[in-house]
């Protein structure tokens, strides 16, 4: 009886430990719950939005290779940082193919959106109708992409009207008029074309004759034809270039025909770029050149990742945005707040 009174009472606890080991499994299995049971989000304005670390995000940006575009590169990985947004950042080494591999390359890879920084608009055109063939949103910055293709959204600088407040500082400086050389970017591209437009349209009508060269973005060009140009036509009192990357080769060239003659001397020759680079910046605290129209390519950057994650959570976004041109010179070019300041 002692015996068996025994084996009763071992299974009687072997009973209870099985029932109590049987429910611990219980929460883990339960775990799921709260994540299936999350309303989408869109479903209400009130309900929250996901978390930012779901998001992985790549920016192909047409090129590394001037001071704007690492700032351009700064500005977005910042805001990727405080968004928690997981973030990839390609140098397309301004070629359109190889931007439209780095497309395909992280639709593979499975990613939530494209930032693009398009190196040619119309050449990129197959590589976003490939992220869209793929439902992978596409938001643009420092430029656009043309009809062909869908793009969520974008921001960039007004390219435009920065040509035009270029014309308008050289006519103010230069209220007598005379002949300008404009320094374009390479022939076709979004920006040069923007920026040339804008620039001719602002000097239609003035006293000013305009002498076209394209010298494709590059300093090293710029200084062969401002060398050219210039000896040929002494009369040549200001200088546009379509970026500040090409002043350096503006500045080289005059000096070695002897015409860089600092401002407020007789002689001087008005030169006007766009961006607001340091070495802009640097060149008019010298005297050497007279202004540059700044694009803010932190904020272009950064904003280009708000409007990223808006379209992410499904949020309202408009076609394009633009960041405002600003006129830099001797009164404002050493304003902290100037993005060629915050890089030195």
């Amino acid at each position: 009886m002692k015996r068996i009174l025994i084996i009763c009472v071992l299974l009687f606890a072997l009973a209870v430990v099985a029932a109590c080991g049987g429910e611990q499994p219980a929460p883990a299995a339960a775990t799921p719950a709260p994540a299936a049971a999350t309303p989408a989000p869109a479903a209400t304005q009130d309900e929250p939005e996901p978390t930012q670390d779901e998001f992985r995000v790549a920016a192909l940006l047409w090129s590394r290779g001037f001071e704007f575009m690492v700032a351009l590169d700064q500005g977005i990985q910042d805001k990727a940082a405080e968004l928690g947004i997981t973030i990839v950042v390609l140098d397309g080494n301004s070629n359109s193919e190889v931007q439209i591999g780095q497309i395909q390359d992280n639709l593979a890879l499975g990613v939530d959106a494209i930032i693009l920084a398009p190196n040619n608009s119309a050449e990129l055109i197959a590589g976003v109708a490939l992220a869209n063939a793929a439902g992978v949103p596409v938001i643009t910055v420092d430029g656009i992409v043309y009809e062909g293709a869908t793009v969520a959204t974008g921001v960039s600088f007004d390219n435009y009207a920065g040509g035009r407040a270029a014309a308008l500082t050289i006519q103010r400086l230069l209220p007598g008029g005379g002949e300008v050389l404009e320094l374009t970017g390479a022939a076709g591209f979004y920006h040069a074309v923007q920026r040339g437009g804008g620039f001719n349209s602002g000097m239609a009508g003035s006293n000013f004759t305009v002498h076209t060269r394209d010298a494709q973005w590059s300093a090293e060009n710029a200084q062969n034809i401002v060398v050219d140009t210039v000896t040929a036509n002494p009369n040549i009192n200001a200088i546009m270039t379509h970026n500040d990357e090409m002043i350096r080769g503006v500045v080289a060239g005059l000096r070695q025909i002897g015409r860089l003659v600092p401002e407020g001397q007789d002689g001087h020759i008005v030169i006007v770029g766009v961006d607001g680079t340091p070495i802009a910046l640097d060149l008019i605290r010298g005297g050497e050149i007279s202004a540059t129209v700044q694009q803010d390519p932190f904020e272009m950057g950064a904003r280009s990742v708000e409007l990223t994650y808006r379209v992410l959570t499904n949020q309202s976004v408009g076609p394009h945005y633009y960041v405002p041109e600003l006129v830099l010179d001797a009164s404002n070019v050493d304003d902290p707040t100037n993005w060629g300041n915050m890089m030195q």
